[in-house]
């Protein structure tokens, strides 16, 4: 089973994708990127997290038997529909662009009131008027908010 999610990204300055609410430091520099030529897959960031410092580049990851974990906050995240993404705040970490759009959600799904999470993900579609997101990435492009939710919203159909 696939779902449609709604999402913040951060574009670095290369133009690929990043989590608009995690900070990529101290993580390793390809750890934390929504992966143009294929599937994002989901890493328990916790035992990473514990050993702050300078073996965390060389962390073992790994991940739970069954990823995302209940018990746990991992996964890639995503808001149930477009009003709920509409909604939320911008993320202030950065001053890098902020672009929002829809992800493709699989594998293994944890559902809340508000949201996913998710073992697997792919951007499919994202509000780019500015043309700052690597070509690289094989998603649909949209100059308006309004225009992304009238083709991808499930909800409005």
């Amino acid at each position: 089973m696939s779902v449609i999610g709604w999402r913040q990204w951060v574009v670095d300055g290369a133009g690929w994708l990043r989590p608009a609410w995690t900070p990529w430091s101290p993580f390793p520099a390809d750890l934390l990127l929504w992966r143009p030529d294929g599937l994002t897959r989901a890493f328990c960031l916790r035992g990473a997290r514990d050993g702050l410092g300078s073996q965390l580049s060389q962390a073992h990851l790994t991940p739970h038997l069954r990823m995302p974990s209940e018990n746990c906050v991992c996964g890639l995240y995503a808001w149930l529909s477009a009003q709920e993404l509409a909604a939320a705040a911008a993320p202030r970490w950065t001053s890098r662009p902020i672009i929002v759009g829809a992800a493709r959600l699989g594998g293994r799904l944890v559902i809340s009131a508000r949201g996913y999470r998710a073992q697997l993900g792919y951007p499919v579609a994202v509000v780019d008027p500015d043309g700052v997101v690597s070509a690289a990435y094989p998603v649909a492009r949209y100059r308006t908010w309004d225009a992304l939710v009238a083709e991808w919203d499930q909800r409005v159909k």
